[in-house]
């Protein structure tokens, strides 16, 4: 099943009035996840329509009618401004006032979402270190543990500084390596599974944004959750714009799944800054000679197919002697020069194109 289908259906469908919502312009968009065989939907349409909020039974009369397609799992509807390009003699605060609010805490920040198509390619390694880099350089960085299922980036970071409450009741964040952390975590005992659904974890996150202490950071690191399902698009539909870098290996099969996430990205209107290629070779510590164990070529065809570029090759590294207690790269390491030159990449990319 793919977007065509879904989109073939949809032609098919009539509203209560009588309308068709593509035929209007209404539908955006379909995005389509398959798991196996099993098909999850978003589908992205306007916010309003003849200046209100779209009607509940046509919202319900379009996911049922793709709900009710053989191999579809779960539909979602997810209204959205639409982008500014489209509008006619809409202006621009208007499009600014549909977008998510933040805290004052966050006023001033530039939000760097970290994305992959699928686990285990070491999204969460990059965005610590990216995390870490950032802050060496003399910006105020938070980072916010988004992969509510995963949460992983107190460890990875070594935090300091567990977090705490101001006299006002807010949440104070976790510090480490002058950055400021907030994760699942921190709500999570003994490392016990997350078994909420979707809606809960959406409630969360806006619990973290809305309730936490943030010290006017310039930079926030989102460690989004992989993939391009529900929660992933919960969590970006939380802010009104990121900068995004998508993460792959060398692996072709991984950057097939890498692409979605970033043509996902895009659909909902974010920047995508440029693709990060994890464990992209291992250089031999003695001569240099560099070994591909995961082959070459998925960051370069990931960036080709986003029409970006490839910032970052971060090569394996081996583990330091004895007991880790970070997933931190030395700045002198291969691997640690490689995040500094991202950050100044990064940096360059969301502060001096906008001065």
């Amino acid at each position: 099943m793919n977007k065509t289908d879904i989109l073939q259906e949809l032609a098919n469908l009539r509203l209560p009035d009588g309308s068709n919502p593509l035929a209007t312009g209404r539908i955006q968009d379909v995005l389509v996840e398959m798991h196996g065989d099993r098909a999850h939907v978003a589908i992205l349409i306007d916010d309003s329509w003849d200046g209100g909020s779209p009607p509940d039974e046509a919202l319900e009369a379009i996911r049922q009618q793709v709900a009710a397609m053989p191999g579809v799992a779960s539909v979602r509807i997810l209204p959205r401004p639409r982008p500014q390009q489209a509008r006619q003699g809409a202006s621009l605060q208007a499009a600014q006032a549909s977008r998510p609010q933040l805290p004052g805490g966050l006023a001033r920040a530039r939000f760097v979402a970290v994305a992959s198509g699928k686990g285990g390619v070491g999204k969460s390694s990059v965005s610590v270190n990216l995390a870490v880099a950032l802050a060496r350089q003399g910006l105020g960085v938070a980072i916010l543990d988004c992969d509510i299922y995963g949460f992983s980036v107190p460890a990875l970071i070594g935090l300091e500084r567990a977090p705490s409450l101001d006299g006002e009741g807010h949440i104070v964040p976790g510090h480490a390596r002058g950055v400021d952390v907030m994760s699942m975590e921190f709500f999570v005992r003994d490392n016990s599974p997350v078994v909420w659904r979707g809606p809960m974890l959406g409630k969360a996150l806006r619990q973290f944004l809305r309730d936490t202490a943030w010290n006017d950071p310039q930079v926030v690191v989102l460690d989004l959750p992989p993939g391009t399902g529900d929660v992933a698009l919960d969590v970006l539909q939380q802010f009104p714009h990121t900068y995004q870098l998508i993460v792959t290996t060398p692996d072709p099969f991984a950057a097939r799944v890498a692409e979605r996430a970033g043509a996902m990205a895009l659909k909902m209107g974010h920047t995508v800054l440029g693709i990060v290629e994890n464990m992209a070779y291992r250089a031999c510590p003695n001569c240099g000679h560099r070994e591909y164990p995961l082959g070459k070529g998925g960051g370069d065809a990931v960036a080709e197919a986003l029409q970006t570029e490839v910032l970052a090759r971060i090569p394996f590294e081996p583990a330091p002697q004895g007991l880790r207690r970070d997933g931190l790269f030395a700045p002198g390491t291969p691997a640690g020069q490689a995040y500094e030159e991202l950050a100044s990449k990064v940096r360059a990319a969301i502060f001096d194109a906008t001065r």
